[in-house]
């Protein structure tokens, strides 16, 4: 980090640690109006400590936003949910840079889970995130030398990434070739040579095929 962006956190982190006492008051008295905005602030501050490396304290405000967001989840999912599943995401890459790689897979873990009902639920709106995560999580799992157990999760990435791609190529391209850079990382790590039929979805039978 170069010394200007490191001034520009700190004085991040001054603002967003006076909003975030401004905002626990208001959520005291009026949980309703002010718990989300007190999420959000407690999100970015763990933003900007993990951007200085004080890993250890983000991970303190990413468990908070994470515990706000619950309670918020759980009385409205439908404007929560994906709240909660990013804040999970974000716990995660924490606790993975804090060495605690059995915590962080499971937050991730959870925040697929999470993106899997909603995407149930609305697939033109969430479908691209699921893939998003899914690439994610085959990462994190290659990383810990389980490409195995990555390769599932790699492989629905691709194929769940080709349908918003192809709807909207300009917005979706890049995120689909992650996917598939991805998927050609596991089967690396897995030491096979099929990268290109893994990483392209076999086309369906015609009828000219036969049995």
């Amino acid at each position: 980090m170069h010394l200007g962006e490191l001034e520009s956190a700190t004085e991040a982190l001054s603002a967003e640690r006076e909003a975030i006492s401004v905002y626990r008051r208001l959520a005291a008295a009026s949980p309703e109006l002010y718990l989300s905005e007190l999420a959000t602030c407690l999100t970015c501050l763990g933003v900007t400590l993990s951007e200085l490396d004080r890993h250890g304290e983000a991970l303190n405000a990413e468990q908070e936003a994470v515990a706000v967001y619950r309670r918020l989840a759980a009385a409205a999912p439908d404007r929560h949910l994906a709240d909660l599943a990013d804040s999970l995401i974000n716990l995660g890459t924490t606790l993975a840079k804090l060495d605690r790689p059995a915590d962080a897979l499971s937050a991730e873990q959870e925040a697929v889970a999470i993106y899997r009902r909603l995407a149930a639920a609305s697939p033109d709106r969430y479908l691209a995130d699921l893939a998003e995560v899914l690439a994610d999580l085959g990462v994190t799992l290659t990383e810990r030398g389980l490409p195995a157990e990555a390769l599932p999760l790699a492989e629905e990435a691709v194929t769940i990434y080709r349908k918003p791609a192809t709807a909207s190529p300009e917005r979706h391209r890049a995120g689909l070739a992650r996917s598939v850079a991805g998927l050609d990382a596991v089967i690396s790590a897995l030491g096979r040579d099929e990268k290109a039929r893994r990483s392209r979805p076999a086309p369906p039978p015609t009828a000219d095929d036969g049995p």
